[in-house]
């Protein structure tokens, strides 16, 4: 589709019906918001076009002039889309197609193809340079995703979309290769934690919240049973309270020596509110903090190696102390 075709619709959308009208400085302004360089000249020449073909009508009495559809003019509905709209779905698409449900994947696809046509069309459509910018890396090891089945999937999203409970056949990570289980799940919400998905759920009418891992979910069928959710159940602040950071324990104030390169980047990003850094030599910082004890906060202290030593408290402490056991073992053994 030309780039030329693609501005002389969204020229059409921004022209109002009698007896509103529009001036050509403000066509060009809105056009330029889409993502359009054009001068007068070229816009007084699209318009001319247009009205050769839809019922267009331009007054050119005194300072009222502009252009606007006939008063009588059918209503045309015109599939267009602007460059911010064209950006968002591009944007939706690139960085969070596996949130959306199938059924509404589906629906969008055309409005994908639509959006990368029309930030593709135009090469100085600053919209479309956005898209070409920006990017999402992840922090930790990058991992490829793993396999879904595809049908088990679309039957999972849609009973989350629709409130309904589904049965599956799951292969727990612990279990042989051929072992599965069936559960008949409740669903509550959809998580992403890198290119992993999992379910947070109850199983048949228990209470006790559980994670599934999506992509170990060899088959699913629907069910027409309403989800029932827990007494108090919030998504966000289960999420917050740390259940996808394999809790250990509660709250703890952790007291760490760290090497002053290590610590550089608490400074930005604290790892708690109440976090307080204080010199201990030139070599090196206190760090103090309320976190939650967990295993994601074991793995990334590990992840420092002899840059870090836990001083507080001291159930953390003798962990870190036995990990680093354990590997001198592993590597003078």
């Amino acid at each position: 589709m030309s780039e030329t075709l693609l501005r002389q619709w969204e020229l059409l959308r921004f022209i109002p019906r009698a007896p509103r009208r529009v001036d050509v400085g403000t066509l060009k302004v809105k056009l330029e918001g889409a993502g359009y360089r054009i001068s007068k000249r070229t816009l007084q020449r699209d318009l001319n076009q247009l009205s050769a073909v839809f019922p267009l009508l331009s007054d050119t009495r005194g300072s009222a002039f502009g252009w606007s559809w006939s008063a009588d003019a059918p209503a045309f509905d015109l599939p267009t889309m602007d460059g911010p709209t064209a950006l968002t779905l591009r944007l939706i698409e690139q960085f969070i197609p596996t949130l959306l449900p199938p059924t509404i994947r589906d629906l969008l696809a055309p409005q994908f193809a639509r959006a990368r046509a029309v930030l593709d069309a135009n090469p100085d459509n600053t919209f479309g340079h956005w898209a070409n910018c920006v990017r999402v890396v992840p922090r930790e090891m990058p991992l490829l995703p793993p396999r879904f089945n595809n049908e088990a999937v679309r039957v999972v999203y849609e009973a989350l979309l629709a409130g309904k409970r589904f049965t599956v056949e799951y292969r727990s990570r612990a279990a042989d290769t051929d072992e599965l289980k069936s559960y008949e799940i409740c669903p509550l919400g959809l998580v992403a934690r890198g290119p992993l998905l999992y379910l947070v759920c109850t199983l048949w009418n228990y209470q006790d919240i559980r994670q599934l891992a999506v992509h170990r979910v060899v088959s699913a069928t629907a069910t027409d049973k309403p989800v029932t959710k827990p007494d108090g159940f919030d998504l966000d602040r289960y999420i917050e309270q740390g259940e996808f950071q394999y809790p250990v324990g509660p709250m703890i104030q952790l007291k760490a020596r760290f090497t002053r390169p290590a610590a550089a980047h608490l400074y930005e990003t604290p790892l708690s509110e109440d976090q307080a850094i204080e010199d201990l030599d030139a070599d090196h910082v206190i760090v103090a903090a309320t976190v939650r004890d967990t295993a994601q906060l074991d793995w990334w202290l590990s992840g420092f190696g002899a840059q870090v030593e836990v001083r507080e408290p001291v159930e953390l402490r003798q962990r870190m102390i036995d990990a680093a056991v354990s590997l001198r073992d592993i590597y003078h053994g």
